[in-house]
């Protein structure tokens, strides 16, 4: 009787730790919600000439980034731009896996496309933890802000079976070419980087569970 008392409380131990388990990789909650300036669809830089300007920048001035170039950056990428709800990158069956974040030196910010808004929380600096996880690259700690392209391939799953996950790739490489050509537009430098751990970096990020990072791209002013 007593060995099978111990097995129960054994398994019970190991139920309560598989529950705080799943607890701690609870989303962390967002303290702020914030109206990101309307973007800007008419710029002074022609398609053909950000295309030609872009190049991956790896070094950066120290000055952090305003509201409206991280607006614009995240309009770029998933930002809403017909009446039906499409967005600025292409979707498969507009199901929208994608999720973007930026983390700066104090805190994470979340995009909410829909009303060009984000929900903001506070947060010690990041930066040094994704470059460890980003293979140590220094880019990802040395800019004032690094975009966070995360995925959720669950989201086609149910229509596009096997096909989901690199259909959420390609969304990737789309939203990402568009954040990357806004910020030549901008006069900003940036460079993509996706030799990261994604999932080490979602825990670190406190990202629905669900999400996994896929891309890091490091942004500021030209150094």
């Amino acid at each position: 009787m007593k060995r099978r008392e111990l097995l129960v409380g054994l398994a019970a131990g190991a139920l309560a730790a598989g529950s705080t388990s799943q607890a701690q990789q609870s989303h962390a909650p967002y303290t702020n919600e914030i109206s990101l300036p309307k973007a800007n669809t008419t710029g002074k830089v022609s398609l053909e000439e950000a295309i030609e300007q872009r190049r991956s920048v790896r070094r950066y001035g120290p000055n952090p980034l305003p509201v409206e170039s991280i607006g614009q950056l995240l309009w770029a990428g998933q930002g809403i731009t017909s009446a039906d709800g499409k967005r600025a990158s292409p979707s498969a069956g507009a199901l929208y896996p994608l999720e973007l974040y930026v983390v700066t030196a104090t805190e994470v910010m979340h995009y909410l496309p829909q009303g060009h808004r984000a929900e903001t929380r506070t947060s010690p600096d990041l930066r040094p933890k994704l470059q460890a996880l980003a293979l140590g690259q220094a880019s990802v700690g040395a800019a004032p802000a690094v975009l966070v392209i995360a995925a959720d391939a669950g989201r086609l799953s149910a229509r596009y079976g096997a096909r989901a996950q690199a259909y959420t790739d390609h969304e990737v490489g789309h939203a990402a070419q568009n954040m990357l050509l806004e910020a030549t537009v901008l006069g900003l430098v940036a460079v993509p980087i996706a030799a990261v751990d994604g999932p080490k970096a979602a825990r670190a990020l406190a990202l629905p569970h669900a999400q996994k990072a896929v891309y890091l791209i490091p942004v500021g002013f030209p150094a």
